[in-house]
């Protein structure tokens, strides 16, 4: 007689041994901070821009090609403004006037009656260096951290316009502040508000003009793009219902 042992074979494991997790249902405090700093700041600058106009006091000097200087030919020389003796000494307190040559670069900090950095156009720099560097730890926090699925409108070409959306606000936003800098040192202002980088009086109008129309250019297109942002982002909220403002907001990301 022959006994037959059964031996238990051991089941099989599960194919899938990892697990799943799901995506947040909220985007990263950090990034919902810089989302709406960055909304703010980006409004503050351009305010402070139409308060008195582009840069405020003294900005038609700018404007105008005359930096630090008043039109040429109205300052006087040191023997004009001065007019006693020869052997005589200059008045206590006597300033002597400095005309720079005509295209000849000026650095250093600002002189007197020159701009400071509590002034609008200061303020207006120091914003948009600000949200340049937030721009750029926005980007690094948004693809280091999960996020949630697409919030797609069920149209595939509202979906194509959202994703042109986004990437327009960011590189809009990038190129306002690009040629923010690059004009705020042809006009001079960088050096009269912060005494950063050199101007040449009179050599920047014809740069300067097409520059500046680039850089107000670019913020109404990007004033155009955020109207279409918030268009979109009520639709989602108040149509198809899907709670997209909760994303953008401070709870709990997982469910």
């Amino acid at each position: 007689m022959t006994t037959q042992s059964t031996t238990a074979e051991p089941k099989a494991m599960p194919s899938n041994t990892t697990s799943t997790i799901d995506k947040p249902k909220r985007y990263h405090p950090l990034l919902v901070t810089l989302h709406w700093l960055i909304v703010i700041l980006l409004f503050g600058a351009v305010f402070l821009v139409q308060v008195n106009g582009e840069g405020g006091e003294g900005g038609e000097r700018f404007r105008s090609g005359q930096g630090n200087f008043p039109p040429q030919g109205s300052q006087q020389s040191n023997q004009q403004v001065f007019q006693g003796d020869a052997d005589e000494a200059p008045p206590q307190g006597f300033q002597p006037a400095v005309v720079p040559s005509q295209g000849e670069p000026q650095s250093g900090f600002p002189q007197e009656g020159g701009g400071n950095i509590f002034s609008n156009t200061g303020l207006h720099i120091i914003l948009g260096a600000v949200i340049l560097v937030l721009l750029i730890v926005r980007l690094i926090v948004r693809w280091t951290t999960k996020h949630p699925e697409w919030a797609t409108a069920g149209n595939k070409f509202f979906d194509w316009i959202g994703v042109l959306t986004h990437w327009g606000l960011y590189l809009l936003t990038f190129g306002i502040l690009i040629t923010g800098y690059v004009l705020g040192t042809q006009r001079g202002e960088l050096a009269r508000t912060f005494g950063i980088g050199t101007f040449s009086p009179g050599n920047f109008r014809r740069g300067g003009f097409s520059l500046g129309f680039l850089h107000g250019g670019m913020w109404t297109l990007l004033f155009l793009l955020i109207l279409v942002h918030i268009g979109a982002a009520l639709y989602h909220q108040f149509i198809l219902k899907d709670n997209l403002f909760g994303r953008m907001w401070f709870g709990k990301r997982y469910q």
